[in-house]
């Protein structure tokens, strides 16, 4: 099925233009931060009544790439761009654009740097919905590739961090992850042209080119996942970051390397390669119980966000590389509900992190005077830990499942690593509850009313996955 109206291009293009209006904004203008973050606003959410759109256009029945659109680029080689959707794919999309929806809404307050990160964040958002509307492996390769920039842009004004040395870091493993990946992308066009996402599995393992391919391709999107050793370069950036909407992009980035290999996984992997998941698993269960003991022990809330992101990251890897082709299914779901979650928590930390840097004050008690900003905050908790509030609940239960009968040892330790991540957001909930004569934030700091009413949407869209992850698709 082609798309009507190259509205798959549209949705990547209308991002792009908001951000253009957003550059062109002066910055000696009266109200310009305002009106900058009201761009920002208007785009975004012009784009979402597009992508609701293109989930009326495809059938929710089926799991192929629909909606094709085919654009000529080169002719020798011969190189074309191809953009198409699914379900899985659009859940992507719509989930990235509600969580940074919530970042823009909750900066849209702030007053220094508006312009410059509202242009990175438009711009990352066109590349990020250009990666998964992606059908061809060079479409594929471009834009997972041009995430980077703006990501960059981001990270280089708004970190809070020892910017030199952990810039050179992040840009060198992704620099890596790119050359490995760039080396897959030409093998499968030498061998096998220019395919489709739905055709991936014509990639056959043979002696001569199938194992370096497949190796590569694994490489290149693992290197996005901060699993060891290449957990060093998101953690040393992410978990030091406090202004939400650089930490959701820099979350999102893992995010690519996860739904590369959901869309090129094969449907069947020789025994000699799939006995050496093993060290997959070792591997990432090591890692998630060592990131997960460190949030749990460590003061910063931020810190114990980025370890549930790493933590649930990994165990999604971990369900790939068990070769269950219905777990990977169930990832794409549990993927929608884990970024609303991990999202709308880290908005609503940020705003307590604020409060408690404007009154230089202790941040315990804000929950107990603080009554919408304490059911936000309490219902992201207990999502996040994995109560049945939300499309994760299910999902996660049948990926521990899967990862249980496995290997039952590290299936244990991997579930004792989801419980410790789970309880450090849990102490952080109770010690924000936890009345103290040091806490001077008062009822009128509370969440402001348009913030609040954004995160009980969120939370209406959390509930609702739980009972049906495609309520809201009328197929025509």
């Amino acid at each position: 099925m082609n798309s009507p109206f190259a509205i798959l291009s549209l949705i990547i293009c209308i991002p792009f233009v908001g951000m253009l209006f957003v550059l062109t904004a002066k910055d000696d203008a009266e109200n310009a931060t305002h009106n900058v973050s009201n761009v920002a606003l208007f785009t975004i959410l012009a784009n979402l009544v597009m992508i609701w759109r293109v989930f009326m256009l495809v059938d929710e029945k089926t799991l192929r790439l629909q909606l094709f659109e085919k654009f000529d680029w080169l002719s020798v080689p011969d190189i074309n761009l191809v953009f198409a959707v699914d379900n899985l794919s659009l859940l992507m999309i719509l989930a990235v654009h509600l969580i940074i929806l919530s970042g823009v809404i909750f900066i849209r307050q702030e007053t220094a740097g508006q312009k410059p990160l509202m242009v990175s964040t438009l711009l990352f958002l066109s590349m990020t919905t250009g990666f998964f509307v992606a059908a061809d492996i060079f479409s594929f390769f471009i834009f997972f590739e041009a995430m980077l920039l703006p990501l960059f842009m981001q990270i280089g004004m708004f970190g809070e961090f020892k910017k030199t040395e952990r810039l050179g870091g992040f840009f060198l493993y992704n620099l890596i992850g790119a050359f490995i990946l760039f080396v897959a992308v030409m093998l499968i066009y030498k061998f096998y042209g220019s395919l489709t996402l739905d055709r991936s599995d014509e990639i056959l393992w043979d002696k001569n080119n199938g194992y370096i391919i497949w190796g590569a391709l694994m490489l290149g999107f693992v290197s996005r996942i901060p699993v060891w050793p290449f957990h060093h370069w998101i953690s040393s950036v992410t978990s030091k970051i406090h202004n939400p909407l650089v930490f959701i992009a820099s979350s999102i980035l893992p995010l690519s390397g996860i739904y590369g290999l959901v869309r090129f996984w094969p449907q069947h992997i020789p025994e000699a390669v799939s006995g050496y998941f093993i060290w997959v698993y070792v591997i990432g269960t090591v890692t998630m119980l060592f990131i997960s003991l460190i949030g749990f022990i460590h003061k910063d809330a931020q810190y114990k966000i980025f370890a549930f992101v790493t933590v649930y990251y990994i165990m999604y890897l971990l369900g790939i590389f068990s070769g269950n082709h219905l777990i990977l299914l169930n990832i794409g779901y549990a993927l929608f509900g884990f970024l609303l979650v991990f999202g709308a928590l880290e908005v609503v930390a940020a705003y307590v992190y604020r409060q408690e840097r404007l009154y230089d004050s202790t941040s315990s008690g804000f929950l107990c005077r603080a009554k919408r900003l304490s059911l936000i905050y309490s219902f992201l908790t207990f999502a996040a830990a994995g109560f049945p509030v939300s499309a994760m609940f299910t999902n996660n239960f049948l990926i521990l499942s899967q990862l249980l009968s496995v290997n039952i040892q590290l299936g244990t330790l991997l579930m004792l690593a989801c419980i410790i991540a789970a309880a450090a957001l849990v102490r952080e909930m109770f010690r924000l509850k936890t009345d103290t004569k040091e806490c001077i934030l008062g009822k009128n700091e509370d969440l402001p009313m348009g913030l609040f009413i954004f995160m009980l949407f969120v939370v209406f869209m959390l509930l609702m996955s739980f009972i049906r992850p495609l309520w809201f698709v009328i197929s025509e």
